[in-house]
């Protein structure tokens, strides 16, 4: 524990000062979780009650006559602006919420937030048979949707996936096996120099022949056979029904659709394979005392070379106008956590989508931890800046986060990706960044710190400012990718080092000045505890 070698700009972190961050971020989630209902009806609005033990015959306009399911409330007809949906704490969903235009969705009652659930309960022994004795494979016993929207090779976006398998509401999960596009009869399944994790133990796994579910082998190990809708797990103490409580399937679709002006409130937004709070262009959303967690994993495309899997706990993909996001727990996403992102050719764009213009982004007060990238705003086009095609990101801050584990979790052993982030902010692009404010973030126990194509904000150029953030990494570990001469460049190519040379030409440049930087060295026990 200590710096190599340190120079005025990099400090040491002491053992202590990383337990004093880990017990502020625990602090934290805990008042998150135990935060009281915000919410206003508006003039000639009306509320309505869910709960697990209504029905659906009632009015919905007591908690005396609440409404049992989603089906109403999604459906087309009965909510208008200014009304309020409260679910009932202790409550538990296997339904996506589609979210109307300026209806405030939050909780009413006493004990945990109500949680939305983007999957399948197979939680019961008899949803599970025994389909390979020496293996200990088990075979999920229901149908699931078949996928009907690959060509035929093969290939495409599958309309449905189990992205994810969750036990015990995150006590393990399972570790997803498929056959390598590019490598024929053997396992896709890419960690960390082949260091692989069920959220139990860590594990090394070469890449080893595979051509079906009959070569699965390690605890909590599955494979889904996409075009069949089959499911197989192996569980080496028996029937996992039997073996846990709870049993998750991450379905893919948003756990909550989202649409202009909605809010939600203290909503524990679960076990979705896709985005746990999603759409496209949005105004005027918020997110605030929620809990957003174990999001994404499903399968987005498959070509010749390569299956993609993604998942944001929320996102908005395209234009976003007043997109506020503050004291929320997000955790466990397989790709990022608070995202506003697009990526295309503007010149290709309908007319009235040709000017991307992301405005007024707040990302404040959250703790965040176990995701690829915690928080990311980015617009990739190679469209030039005129007055007909432009991309502009203004008024952004993103501030008071509390950022650890990036790059781990059941996203990060897993991922096909080879870097992992802190934060996201760039993209190739000639957007144009305005009042873009990174500051006052504590950020630490992160495999890669920042991504950056376009760099921070310089004394020669636009992009983020980055000021008064807490940094805390291992030296000479990897630090940024921003451009090969810390300016302008959109070469993202160039991976920077934590070192004393780096810090120093950032200061040169105007790049992360007033900052706190400082150097931990992590022990193998404190490395465990990330997965």
């Amino acid at each position: 524990m200590g710096a190599i070698f340190l120079t005025e700009h990099i400090k040491a972190a002491s053992q202590e000062m990383i337990q004093a961050l880990d017990a502020e971020f625990e602090a934290r989630k805990n008042r998150i979780r135990a935060t009281k209902s915000e919410w206003t009806l508006g003039e000639n609005g009306t509320i309505y009650y869910v709960s697990e033990n209504g029905d659906d015959n009632n009015d919905g306009k007591s908690p005396e006559n609440a409404f049992r399911t989603l089906a109403l409330i999604n459906a087309d007809g009965l909510l208008n602006e200014g009304d309020v949906v409260l679910f009932e704490r202790g409550g538990r969903w296997h339904e996506s919420l589609i979210s109307k235009r300026y209806v405030t969705y939050s909780a009413y009652g006493e004990g945990d937030k109500p949680k939305i659930c983007g999957s399948v309960d197979a939680s019961n022994p008899k949803d599970w048979v025994l389909w390979n004795d020496k293996r200990c494979i088990y075979k999920y016993a229901h149908p699931l949707d078949k996928c009907t929207s690959l060509d035929e090779n093969g290939h495409g976006r599958p309309n449905f996936d189990i992205g994810n398998i969750i036990f015990d509401d995150g006590k393990a999960y399972a570790l997803r096996v498929y056959e390598d596009p590019v490598k024929p009869g053997y396992a896709r399944l890419v960690g960390r120099g082949n260091m692989v994790s069920n959220g139990k133990e860590v594990w090394y796994k070469p890449q080893t022949k595979f051509t079906g579910p009959q070569d699965l082998s390690h605890d909590l190990e599955y494979y889904y056979d996409i075009l069949n809708g089959e499911l197989y797990l192996v569980s080496v103490y028996g029937n996992p029904g039997e073996v846990y409580e709870r049993i998750d399937l991450a379905k893919k679709g948003n756990v909550v659709q989202i649409a202009n002006g909605a809010t939600l409130d203290n909503l524990a937004i679960l076990y979705g394979a896709q985005h746990g709070v999603g759409g496209g262009n949005c105004i005027d959303l918020t997110v605030r005392n929620c809990e957003v967690g174990w999001i994404g994993g499903a399968v987005q495309h498959i070509s010749p070379t390569h299956i993609t899997r993604y998942g944001n706990s929320i996102e908005i993909f395209g234009t976003a106008k007043n997109y506020t996001i503050v004291n929320n727990y997000i955790y466990q996403a397989f790709d990022c956590g608070p995202t506003v992102q697009w990526q295309g050719d503007l010149t290709t764009q309908k007319e009235d989508q040709k000017r991307k213009h992301n405005l007024h982004i707040r990302v404040c007060g959250n703790a965040i931890e176990r995701c690829n990238s915690p928080m990311e705003v980015w617009i990739t086009t190679q469209t030039e800046q005129n007055e007909e095609t432009y991309a502009i990101l203004e008024d952004i801050v993103m501030s008071d986060n509390f950022c650890r584990y990036a790059g781990y979790g059941f996203g990060g052993y897993v991922h096909y990706k080879t870097m992992f982030n802190m934060f996201y902010g760039g993209g190739h692009t000639e957007a144009t960044y305005k009042d873009a404010f990174v500051e006052n973030n504590f950020m630490w126990h992160a495999r890669v710190l920042i991504a950056l194509a376009v760099p921070v904000n310089t004394r020669n150029g636009l992009g983020y400012n980055w000021r008064k953030n807490t940094i805390i990494k291992p030296y000479a570990s990897e630090f940024s990718r921003m451009g090969a001469d810390l300016e302008r460049s959109l070469d993202p190519s160039v991976t920077y080092p934590y070192t004393n040379e780096i810090i120093d030409k950032m200061y040169e440049t105007g790049a992360f000045g007033e900052n706190n930087f400082y150097h931990y060295m992590f022990s193998e026990d404190e490395r465990f505890n990330c997965i």
